[in-house]
């Protein structure tokens, strides 16, 4: 639990460091979306689906090497000591580490969205 608990902070900082740095990049598309009409909902909104698909995709692709790993290792302890271990992959956990992943993915990027959300049109604008 430690070790798991750990990589989901580190993966939290990780993904809100590059939303934060993917709001500074587009300040400038920010500040014309705001001028040109978009509520504070829709940049926020926008942003925070950018980070739920970058952690979905991220959780998506974890599992699957996990899986695969899983079945490697199986396939590798067969062949090595001639003993049957059978790797045992259940769909409910898979679905259960994407959800987590889009979970902290979402709450990692809310600072970042809301930071983007907020910013004054204007000066986002003069921006450079």
């Amino acid at each position: 639990m430690g070790i798991a608990a750990i990589a989901l902070i580190v993966a939290s900082i990780g993904i809100m460091n590059t939303m934060l740095m993917s709001v500074m990049e587009r300040t400038h598309e920010v500040g014309i979306m705001k001028a040109i009409g978009a509520k504070n909902w829709n940049v926020l909104s926008l942003f925070l689906l950018e980070s739920g698909m970058v952690s979905m995709v991220g959780g998506v692709l974890g599992c699957a090497l996990g899986a695969a790993g899983a079945y490697l290792i199986s396939i590798g302890i067969s062949a090595q000591f001639g003993m049957v271990l059978p790797a045992i992959v259940k769909p409910e956990v898979l679905l259960g580490g994407i959800v987590v992943a889009v979970l902290v993915g979402v709450l990692s990027g809310l600072y970042p969205a809301r930071k983007a959300s907020k910013m004054s049109p204007v000066e986002a604008v003069r921006y450079e």
